[in-house]
């Protein structure tokens, strides 16, 4: 099987009414550079919501989510990434972790930058895009899925990233490091944090940079450099099972009544 043309391939965005306006126009640009029909989405509903609607009412070959805070670099990975999902029937994403989730270990193909076919999420059982308090980000249960099933999927891990995010530096997993500007594969650029003002200036220095072909990351931290990066973000503690608090809590009261008698 292969893909005919970019027109096998349906490319969504999704974003907030408060979303910075800058941003969205360099992510325009970027996208009419590389010749990507985007539908634009801006409605103020859960991001993990909208998911569930284009990717369970896609009809395409390949359903695209490109976020309006990543671009892609080039578009040979476009081309790669419909091609591989598409022959493969399953997903791919940007690695990510969920460094605010216990144990923040499991790295899953982030929403931002991720390719999926419509049978590929038939076969999943049409999972819910929406995060589980405790256990998953968004999107994070089509992964959690897909490894309790058989059914491989693609992650591209980072390469480089430019700076700390406003907590510090994510780890993923036992792989490395990302943060703001991460570089994913050598081919797609993700800003995270776009609310933040300096970023968003970041963002659109980056954008033209890529469309005058002068994006250079020379200057960039690596991903897996064993040297002091920076502060990284401490990992969640565990939360106490709930049979362990009523057990501490029945010895406690017994050793109580104990005392009184």
């Amino acid at each position: 099987m292969s893909l005919v043309s970019f027109d096998d391939i349906s490319f969504h965005s999704f974003h907030w009414d408060n979303f910075s306006p800058e941003v969205l126009a360099a992510h325009k640009r970027v996208m009419q550079h590389f010749g990507i029909d985007v539908e634009y989405t801006k409605e103020n509903i859960p991001h993990g919501e909208w998911l569930d609607r284009v990717i369970g009412e896609g009809t395409s070959k390949v359903i695209a989510i490109i976020e309006p805070d990543l671009i892609p670099l080039n578009l040979a990975i476009i081309e790669q990434a419909a091609k591989y999902v598409y022959e493969n029937d399953t997903f791919l994403g940007c690695a990510q972790a969920s460094n605010h989730i216990y144990p923040a270990s499991h790295i899953f193909a982030a929403p931002a930058f991720f390719f999926i076919t419509p049978s590929c999420y038939e076969k999943l059982g049409r999972p819910s895009f929406m995060p589980k308090s405790g256990r998953s980000d968004v999107a994070e249960e089509l992964s959690y899925r897909a490894e309790e099933l058989g059914i491989r999927y693609r992650t591209l891990y980072p390469s480089c990233f430019e700076k700390e995010s406003a907590e510090g530096i994510w780890a993923l997993g036992s792989y490395g490091f990302f943060g703001i500007g991460t570089v994913f594969a050598d081919s797609v650029y993700h800003l995270f944090q776009s609310r933040l003002a300096q970023n968003v200036e970041l963002f659109v220095q980056r954008c033209d940079e890529v469309i005058t072909n002068q994006f250079d990351t020379s200057g960039f931290i690596s991903s897996t450099d064993f040297s002091d990066i920076g502060h990284i973000v401490s990992l969640p503690k565990p939360k106490k099972r709930l049979y362990k608090r009523i057990g501490f809590k029945f010895i406690s009261i017994f050793f109580k009544l104990n005392d009184k008698a």
